[in-house]
């Protein structure tokens, strides 16, 4: 994958996530279609390779037999869709259908990726998905900007170079931008500029790793005070002795990505998402909206941090291994 050199990496201790999520993650089960009364509940998985004349391959997970929020998961550059290949799983096992397309380049980014959300909507529902329920963007690395615009930008295509796969472009309903380098990677400099976007009740999540060497935690911190300044809601997240690839469940090693199980920072990346899912079902019916972490981060907040110890159960052990592409 082009955009991660050797990185170090350091082991966290777990969070008390528990404590932040409090009865949200209960609303998650029912948002999520699950039966158990636990939202850790953990749903057999599967995993399929889907595709259009208009797309590159698309990895989907999918819980058992239910219907399921959608989360539409992009990569960083260089990669491929397999990169999200655990935390999809990790994400389904909770009763989310994960859809992670590739793309093939960054001059083909924004056009294999709007072609893919397009097949991707028209067959959420072969695979268990629910569009009626909130839909969630999930952007890494150089996809993270991609997740924001793609939600929350007036014109994903203002000079019309991309193809055009759909009349229409549907928005999401919850954002999670991680690792993203918003400013600068590698000598090269650009605007992040949130001014004129919409979609203004978009639930926001904006994280990255305090070891991030790729994307450094400022370029997160800055971007989450611009949406702020144009009036959303932001969370800005910090994950504790986590690099660029650790959200994944991944480390680089040796020049090869390898799979990192029992990285804390999947396991909180996880809990973000449901947590933020369940809050926007909460919004959706109209019920009290408990407190969440986005209160306790908004307008120049100190950022939330993870790292102290908890008795969260550490998910299955990885069912495969993986290489840098």
């Amino acid at each position: 994958m082009g955009d991660v050199p050797a990185i170090g990496h350091r082991r966290m201790g777990r969070a008390r996530w528990a404590v932040l999520l409090g009865a949200a993650l209960c609303v998650a089960a029912c948002a999520c279609g699950a039966d158990e009364s636990s939202s850790d509940a953990s749903h057999e998985v599967t995993r399929q390779v889907v595709s259009h004349e208009t797309t590159q391959d698309i990895l989907v997970f999918a819980p058992d037999e239910g219907s399921w929020p959608v989360v539409f998961a992009m990569h960083g550059r260089g990669g491929s869709g397999e990169d999200l290949a655990e935390i999809a799983r990790r994400l389904a096992e909770r009763g989310f259908v994960v859809f992670a397309p590739s793309y093939r380049t960054i001059d083909t980014a924004r056009g294999d990726l709007l072609c893919a959300l397009w097949y991707v909507r028209s067959i959420a529902g072969d695979h268990g998905g629910d569009l009626d329920q909130p839909m969630t963007f999930l952007g890494w690395s150089l996809a993270a900007d991609y997740a924001l615009e793609g939600a929350l930008a007036e014109d994903v295509d203002p000079a019309d170079q991309f193809p055009s796969c759909a009349t229409e472009f549907p928005r999401a309903d919850v954002v999670v931008a991680v690792a993203g380098c918003h400013y600068e990677v590698e000598g090269m400099t650009f605007d992040f500029d949130a001014s004129g976007w919409s979609n203004k009740d978009a639930t926001i999540v904006v994280a990255v790793g305090e070891d991030d060497a790729n994307c450094e935690p400022w370029q997160a911190e800055d971007a989450s005070d611009e949406l702020r300044s144009n009036g959303y809601d932001v969370d800005f997240v910090v994950f504790d002795d986590a690099d660029h690839v650790s959200p994944l469940f991944l480390d680089f090693i040796d020049g090869q990505l390898v799979l990192d199980p029992e990285h804390p920072a999947g396991d909180q990346l996880v809990d973000i998402v449901v947590d933020a899912v369940a809050g926007e079902a909460k919004n959706r019916t109209h019920a009290y909206r408990s407190a969440r972490f986005t209160r306790t981060t908004r307008s120049g907040a100190p950022p939330l941090r993870f790292g102290d110890r908890s008795e969260i159960a550490v998910p299955g052990e990885a069912q495969y291994t993986m290489s840098s592409a």
